[in-house]
């Protein structure tokens, strides 16, 4: 039973925390919640309170597979177990089938209906809570780590600086200040508040974002198509036959985006009748002439064939 005397000024009965194994840390002896004495080991004690092993686990709300016994002890069974498996054949093939349980994920569906049948145990379920915030700090911590990496590159004196000369003096979009920093949007609109930085109103969109979007979209439709320069491929496409409204199909936007992005040739191919303006758009958006008899009609893509 490895029964060892009470360590001086340890609690008595009752006295301990449910859901966690009480030991004292100085001897490395486990301590019982029952009577509040010392054991290597407290698996063959609990039975002179009339409890198995399973029985103190589930009474004092423990893991089912908690070891109670001291670290020491633990580790010492751990070593010659692993000796045991690596001489015998026969243990190793009794293994055989738990491993194949493990692999397919048999296991973890037993252990999941486990769960839902007899429910978490308190030290579990403060094992996972603890587990999960030493997580959080963690990833919280290495993302602060690339943040200010990040700022460091765009050659930014520290986060709030990054904040005023991307979102507030480049007049970038949220979008693209979120990108060029590596975090989420969510993210950045909390480093604002933080960094007492004033969001722009909805509706309100500088040049910079205006033209960030219109980029934003031309790469999208280019990529759906495989193309490095998307007024070309249109114009090109156009020139052969195809109709605005396959054009628009095809690139996954609308028919007056097409028609705005169309460098058109006249008719022999020499030359470019239809120049884009600098900011993307078509600089013919204005009434057309159609035919010898002057009919004036909209340019709004809704008349091309």
């Amino acid at each position: 039973m490895d029964d060892v005397r009470r360590p001086a000024g340890a609690p008595g009965r009752g006295a301990f925390e449910l859901g966690r194994l009480a030991r004292d840390e100085e001897s490395d002896l486990v301590l019982c919640h029952v009577c509040g004495r010392g054991f290597r080991a407290l698996g063959s004690h609990v039975r002179v309170h009339g409890m198995t092993a399973a029985e103190y686990r589930e009474e004092f709300r423990l893991m089912r597979t908690r070891a109670l016994s001291a670290r020491a002890v633990s580790r010492a069974r751990s070593v010659a177990q692993r000796a045991v498996y690596e001489r015998s054949a026969r243990t190793r093939a009794d293994f055989a089938a738990g491993q194949s349980m493990a692999r397919s994920g048999a296991l973890a569906d037993r252990a999941r209906r486990s769960l839902t049948e007899h429910g978490a145990s308190t030290e579990l379920a403060t094992e996972r809570a603890v587990r999960l915030e030493a997580g959080r700090r963690t990833q919280g911590a290495a993302a602060a780590a690339r943040l200010a990496e990040r700022v460091r590159t765009l050659g930014f004196d520290g986060i709030p600086a990054a904040l005023r000369g991307l979102y507030v003096e480049d007049g970038k979009s949220l979008e693209a200040t979120a990108r060029a920093l590596g975090v989420g949007n969510e993210q950045l609109r909390r480093l604002l508040d933080r960094h007492l930085v004033e969001v722009r109103p909805v509706g309100h969109n500088s040049p910079t974002g205006r033209s960030a979007r219109v980029a934003l979209n031309d790469l999208a439709a280019a990529r759906r198509v495989g193309t490095d320069d998307i007024g070309r491929w249109l114009t090109d496409h156009r020139n052969g036959g195809a109709t605005v409204a396959e054009l628009a199909r095809l690139t996954g936007r609308s028919v007056p985006w097409v028609v705005s992005r169309i460098r058109r040739r006249p008719p022999g191919g020499a030359g470019e009748g239809h120049v884009a303006a600098p900011d993307g758009h078509s600089a013919d958006h204005g009434p057309s002439v159609d035919g010898e008899g002057g009919t004036r009609r909209p340019r709004n893509g809704s008349d091309v064939p």
